[in-house]
């Protein structure tokens, strides 16, 4: 799953922000970021991450 953060994340925001958008999909029973995309300060991130999802 790609992710583009919001501009200004704070990277003490990012484990709750990737759990948000997890949930979107369903209930997130592991995930990991597999890969970040930097860019310029304050610029979205792109993230990949892997997750293994319940359905409910």
């Amino acid at each position: 799953m790609s992710l583009i953060t919001p501009e200004s994340l704070p990277v003490k925001s990012l484990r709750s922000w990737v759990l948000e958008q997890l949930r979107l999909e369903g209930e997130p029973l592991r995930w990991a970021i597999t890969s970040i995309d930097p860019s310029p300060e304050g610029s979205p991130t792109a993230l990949e991450v892997e997750a293994v999802l319940i359905d409910a």
